[in-house]
């Protein structure tokens, strides 16, 4: 009766080993297979009852086989199940497939080893397809976050390259992305919210900076909203040219009045029969000065023009600096007890224009001579390798520091220098030295006074008589 239990058990083990769904063996500890079910000699094309006493190695692949006999001892010290991957050959002409072998040694029967065996090559050659796939997607994205990141470093170079302010706001107002222009100029007020047209802003240091504000929405892929784009454009520079070039009209305007005035009153009254009189030399005289201011306007005026536009190329010839220098000094009008003096090597030249080069020192000296009531003008040339070196210097009152910079400019007219000038006198000589492809250098000092260097290319040595 004991023994019955125990008969129906194997039995029923049996019938389960038997009908298993995959691959069942049982070996001895050496690989001796002692029992496979049907499917195990399915899977390697036996008969069930052929393959009793053939070791499992025989069906091993030659380059798995030393693995499986390393596995195979390992198992026999352990009660732990033990999986692993292996390629099984049925027979020798046959190709060998992948499988998964799972072992255990029986904790009844002492040296039994129970082995499940399944072909996982499909599931093998899906997965190694699906690496192959992810690494390929992986390298995919992987060049694509390259190409984006090279995009983007592309996108903030040409907005860092903009030369006006630019912004990127999100849709909560907040600022995204901003370039250095854009900082610069708004400083603190970047966040601000800005209407397009003008605006006028105070920058951080107390700089007046107006602005030329131009809006655009960023639209999604549904037509919302989601930015905008703002562009800041600083007109600053454009408004103080405007507000000087006015200015230089309602001073020109004011300055050409008062000598025509004077000019037509003497005509009137030489007509008038003052001409044959004691006082005929003194309107002329009058006449003349006046016209003069007039002329001096016209030349300063039509010597920038060209000398800016270059509608008339500058056409050389051989100038000798002495007698040139000497007879600027002899023609300025000086305040009593200023000295004028003329240093320049009798045979010094240079290839220039004459004209430009003349009206450049004329304006320098001129300039000097004006604001000089003590001391002394000196004009000197000298050679500076293969150029020529000009040198005007005065004792006069100087330029104040914050001047000294903008005096180049057109239409500027430094503070505290009468209402007689036309803010044209150094723009010339700027323009004229530009167009000689020469190099300028301005130096002063309040209460020392003025230096002024022109350094002209293609010095030339006149030959002595």
């Amino acid at each position: 009766m004991k023994g019955m239990p125990d008969e129906r058990d194997r039995n029923r083990y049996a019938e389960i080993f038997e009908h298993a769904p995959i691959a069942r063996l049982i070996t001895d500890a050496d690989g001796t297979i002692h029992e496979a079910n049907r499917h195990a000699a399915r899977l390697l094309e036996v008969r069930a009852d052929s393959v009793v006493g053939t070791p499992l190695a025989t069906f091993v692949s030659d380059e798995d086989r030393p693995a499986f006999v390393k596995q195979l001892l390992a198992v026999g010290g352990t009660t732990q199940p033990t999986t692993w991957l292996m390629w099984v050959r049925a027979k020798p002409e046959k190709a060998p497939f992948r499988a998964e072998v799972h072992v255990v040694a029986s904790q009844s029967e002492v040296g039994s080893l129970h082995w499940a065996i399944t072909d996982v090559t499909w599931r093998t050659a899906m997965e190694q397809e699906l690496r192959m796939l992810t690494s390929e997607l992986e390298t995919r994205v992987e060049e694509r976050t390259r190409e984006v990141e090279a995009e983007r470093a592309r996108l903030a170079a040409v907005i860092e390259q903009i030369p006006a302010g630019l912004t990127i706001v999100g849709p909560d107002g907040a600022v995204i992305t901003a370039n250095a222009v854009a900082r610069r100029l708004l400083g603190g007020r970047l966040e601000d919210a800005f209407e397009e047209g003008r605006t006028d802003l105070q920058s951080d240091d107390g700089r007046y900076v107006a602005l030329d504000v131009s809006i655009a929405p960023i639209i999604d892929a549904e037509g919302k909203r989601v930015g905008e784009i703002r562009l800041f454009h600083d007109v600053s520079a454009r408004d103080q040219q405007e507000r000087a070039e006015r200015e230089f009209v309602s001073n020109a305007a004011h300055q050409l009045q008062s000598p025509l005035a004077g000019i037509l009153s003497a005509i009137e009254v030489l007509q008038a029969g003052a001409k044959d009189g004691p006082d005929r030399e003194v309107f002329l005289g009058h006449i003349e000065r006046e016209t003069n201011r007039l002329a001096r306007l016209a030349r300063a005026l039509l010597t920038l023009a060209r000398a800016q536009t270059g509608y008339e190329a500058p056409k050389d010839e051989l100038v000798a600096l002495e007698p040139l220098l000497s007879d600027i000094a002899g023609s300025l009008r000086t305040v009593n007890g200023v000295e004028v003096k003329v240093a320049c090597p009798p045979t010094l030249a240079v290839v220039t224009n004459r004209e430009l080069v003349e009206q450049a020192v004329v304006n320098v000296a001129e300039n000097a001579s004006k604001y000089t009531v003590q001391g002394q003008i000196r004009l000197e040339a000298s050679r500076d390798g293969d150029a020529a070196k000009i040198v005007v210097t005065d004792t006069g009152r100087g330029i104040d520091r914050k001047d000294t910079d903008r005096v180049l400019e057109r239409f500027y007219r430094a503070a505290g220098n009468g209402a007689d000038g036309f803010g044209l006198g150094f723009a010339i000589v700027r323009s004229a030295v530009s167009a000689l492809d020469g190099d300028l250098e301005l130096k002063s000092e309040p209460g020392v006074g003025t230096t002024v260097t022109i350094r002209l290319p293609r010095a030339a040595s006149m030959v002595e008589a």
